[in-house]
């Protein structure tokens, strides 16, 4: 009976569904006929280590909040991109750009939302040890991870400059014990796989090796009816190798190149809601725009068939709608071409570790990386032409943007650390960085015999530009037990950087990076070189172990990110200056605890962070246009304080629940001159052509007023205001239970994981067109795993409720009226839903060898 249900499950066509189902009645089957197993009887939480301090404790006894993913958690949650991270972490956040190259990480609350290379990231990001250049480079497959360390609050005395917010510690899997390898594949009902191999070990008592690789491929969750492809994926190559070599009983080498490739459709919006205004209110559009109330047009730069709705060039919506209903959960578009980014990225590490005689360790580590990617997006939004070329009446050119990244960056750090024992420890170090960043962007469509202006029709610009940044350091942090009970932690480093920058435009789209030459010097050209600047940044904390298993800890901190540049298609002479760096200062206050014979751990955070010219981007459309416009501003003042609840507990001896919650209320502290946004209903006042009823700006948000008398430039004051992509409340809850079979070769286990978000706006302009709203997710799966740990075979049903949500994909709408009726008369609302938007079922298979 049991071969039959085997011969059934793998001969009908193998969807992860059927799988699921007749496995799961496969091992209930025999389950029923087993007795329970009795589990160890001193079961016991797995203890977790982490190098925060750069050097390795147990995270019960580093006073920092600190949250760490383990390995069994990114198995049990199927983690695979660094933007997983988010859905299992509280503290961490994302604010999803118009392409991944302007994506961002936000901890607790604050992130720069990086649109330009001339702005570091308030997050660090470390992979063993080697920090990246631009936070952009980490959106890629985690492969061949150990744990994941999630370091809350300023970092900088350790991690250097952009850990001003905090930072994220990425560590992969080590070379240890004999030669043994693991393999692993997943599959969806959507369509996305996974492969990924590693083999590696001791070969000798002098020689270790490890090597991995791994290939996934998600096709994406919206459906490109112009090429009948799907969009909104991802995927990626990556290759992991690890040579150790021991010459000496004091001497330790380890040298660790990689390689990964990754592709991305990530940025493309469907249209989730289109409405238009008639006598009994607002009407949803049907198939192709069709209503009662009057055609509809889309308004588009250039638009192929003009027709005149309100003097606008317009096309007919039944044209750029084509077989698509904008409505709810809409995953329909049409775009003639790509949004998305492609990169390869090479890097190299080199660790040399001797022990010396006082049992202090003294390391160098050395590391290169080279990032290429080319970044593209479709502007116009419709799949056929809407630019003229010069001369011609047939439209036959799309309005598009792309461009190309070229980053390399080496690294030297010479580090001592203290031996583990005694009341005094160590480390102490000397760091060098060299950062150079080249970008070249293309918008747009404008060429001879024309005159090219930004102001010309798609918005044309080319730019070619680059950026660097040396920076040295020297760097301490002490440990002292004075007391029994009592320990003080005391760190500094003294950061100094040199940076610069050189910026050329045109407006003639034909231009490649081989014949690109830049316009007038303080017009189209401009330069800012070898701007120093020197801070120091600290931590001192101080700990009481107040019983065997429970510490109290109080901390304050700073930190320090460098200088900015607005490197962006609009630099003006002012613009052009440096941006002031950006510095924190964080007090925090925490509970530690171990509790019942380490069958459940406690930590609980309260804390308080000022950023002080906080380097905010923030984007914006023109009306009419879809082209999305940058600008950078140095806020006065920014915070975030909150509460943070992580715990872990054995509840049974097979019964595992992790918990994470976090209380954020990340906030504009000070900001009167901060940005508008787009508002058509705010209308002008007769006689005034510029203000509204309020004295505002018409057209503008009604909080925008003139940022001087008779001045058609408007702020607002947003002191107060919420931080982009920082929702107060997140909440994560995962668990496991294990049934043990008596009688089996074989053990049952049973997953769960929840996790709800509340509200949050992704701009911090407080446009109300990108609010998301709260949304909780649950997943559910099963599995069973060989009791020799050989292999493990995993069923999992993400978003069980199949409820619909997206963060990101509001930017860049689309623009549609009526043909006898004002703009205000339609509403329009883009998405680019989430991974786990919609139900999907996935079956992964891991095999130890």
């Amino acid at each position: 009976m049991r071969n039959e249900m085997f011969k059934t499950a793998f001969d009908c066509k193998l969807t992860p569904l059927a799988a699921s189902v007749a496995l799961a009645v496969l091992m209930m089957a025999q389950a029923q006929a087993q007795t329970a197993a009795p589990a160890p009887a001193q079961a016991q939480l797995e203890v977790v280590t982490v190098t925060a301090n750069k050097r390795v404790e147990k995270l019960e006894s580093v006073p920092m909040a600190i949250s760490v993913v383990n390995e069994a958690t990114i198995a049990r949650t199927n983690l695979r991109e660094t933007e997983d991270l988010v859905a299992i972490t509280p503290a961490l956040s994302v604010t999803a750009g118009s392409t991944s190259a302007n994506n961002t990480i936000s901890m607790r609350g604050v992130g720069t939302a990086t649109v330009t290379i001339g702005i570091e990231a308030d997050v660090a990001i470390i992979i063993d040890d080697i920090p990246i250049a631009q936070q952009f480079q980490a959106f890629k497959d985690l492969a061949d991870v150990s744990r994941v360390e999630i370091l809350k609050g300023p970092q900088s005395t350790l991690f250097g400059k952009s850990a001003v917010a905090g930072a994220v510690n990425i560590i992969t899997k080590p070379i240890s014990g004999p030669m043994a390898g693991r393999g692993t594949t997943l599959v969806t009902s959507d369509g996305e796989w996974r492969y990924g191999l590693a083999y590696g070990g001791e070969l000798s008592e002098k020689f270790g090796v490890r090597v991995s690789a791994s290939s996934t491929r998600f096709p994406g969750n919206l459906t490109n009816l112009a090429t009948n492809e799907k969009v909104n994926g991802s995927g990626g190559k990556t290759f992991l190798a690890k040579l150790a070599w021991h010459p000496t009983n004091e001497l330790d080498i380890s040298f660790s190149p990689s390689y990964n490739f990754q592709t991305n459709s990530k940025g493309a919006n469907a249209i989730n809601k289109l409405t238009v205004t008639g006598p009994d209110g607002a009407v949803p559009v049907g198939l192709a725009g069709a209503n009662p109330v009057n055609p509809l047009y889309l308004i588009v730069a250039n638009a192929a068939t003009p027709v005149n709705a309100g003097s606008v060039n317009a096309i007919p919506a039944s044209r750029a709608l084509d077989g698509i209903t904008p409505g709810p959960n809409n995953t329909l578009l049409r775009r003639d071409s790509p949004t998305g980014m492609n990169s390869s990225d090479r890097t190299a590490g080199l660790k040399i570790a001797y022990s010396l005689p006082s049992g202090a360790t003294l390391m160098s580590i050395t590391s290169y990386d080279h990032y290429l990617s080319d970044d593209f997006r479709d502007q116009d939004l419709v799949d056929f032409p809407t630019v003229a070329l010069p001369g011609q009446v047939p439209y036959t050119v799309g309005n598009a943007q792309g461009g190309t990244y070229d980053i390399e960056t080496k690294t030297q750090e010479l580090r001592l650390v203290s031996a583990d024992s005694g009341t005094l420890r160590y480390v102490a170090g000397l760091w060098y960085a060299k950062n150079t960043t080249a970008r070249f962007f293309s918008r747009g469509d404008c060429r001879l015999p024309a005159t090219c202006a930004g102001t010309s029709v798609t918005s044309p610009v080319v730019y070619n530009t680059d950026v660097y940044n040396v920076n040295k350091a020297l760097f301490g942090q002490a440990t002292w037990e004075f007391l029994p009970t009592y320990t003080l932690l005391v760190g500094a480093r003294s950061n100094q950087e040199t940076s610069g920058y050189h910026f050329g435009r045109n407006f003639y789209t034909t231009m490649t990076p081989a014949t690109f030459v830049a316009g007038k010097p303080g017009v189209d050209y401009f330069e800012s070189l070898d701007n120093q600047e020197r801070k120091v940044t600290g931590k001192v904390s101080l700990s009481k172990q107040v019983t065997p298993d429970w510490m109290v800890y109080a901390t304050v901190a700073t930190g320090y990110k460098g200088l900015a540049y607005g490197l962006l298609s609009t630099l003006t002479p002012v613009s052009s200056l440096p941006v002031r760096s950006e510095t924190s200062r964080t007090k925090e206050i925490g509970i530690k605890a171990n509790l019942f014979q380490n069958r459940m751990t406690l930590n609980v955070t309260a804390y308080d962070t000022n950023f002080y010219n906080y380097q905010a981007s923030s984007t914006f459309t023109n009306p009419g246009d879809p082209t999305i416009f940058s600008q950078i501003s140095s806020v006065p003042r920014v915070g975030t304080r909150g509460l943070e609840i992580d715990s872990s507990a054995l509840v049974t001896r097979d019964f595992t629940v992790n918990a994470a919650l976090a209380y954020t209320d990340a906030t504009v502290r000070e900001w009167t001159g901060g940005a508008c946004y787009n508002d058509s209903a705010n209308q002008a006042l007769a006689p005034s052509k510029t203000l509204a009823a309020n004295g505002s700006l018409a057209g503008k948000n009604a909080a925008c007023f003139p940022i001087t008398a008779g001045s058609t430039t408007g702020v607002q004051n947003l002191a107060g205001a919420p931080l982009q992509s920082a929702p107060k409340r997140r909440v994560v809850i995962g668990g496991q239970y294990d049934l043990r079979l008596l009688d089996a070769s074989f053990d049952l286990f049973f997953t769960g994981n929840y996790k709800y978000q509340s509200d949050m706006i992704t701009i911090i302009t407080q446009d109300p067109s990108y609010h998301v709203d709260a949304y909780s997710i649950t997943d559910l799966g099963f599995g069973m795993r060989d009791k020799r740990d050989r292999y493990r075979l995993s069923f999992l049903v993400n978003n069980v409720f199949d409820k619909h949500y997206a963060t990101t994909g509001f930017a860049g709408t689309p623009s549609y009226k009526g043909a006898t009726s004002a703009p205000a008369s339609t509403q329009v609302s883009t998405w680019v839903p989430a991974r786990d938007a919609f139900k999907y079922f996935s079956v992964r298979l891991d095999v130890k060898f």
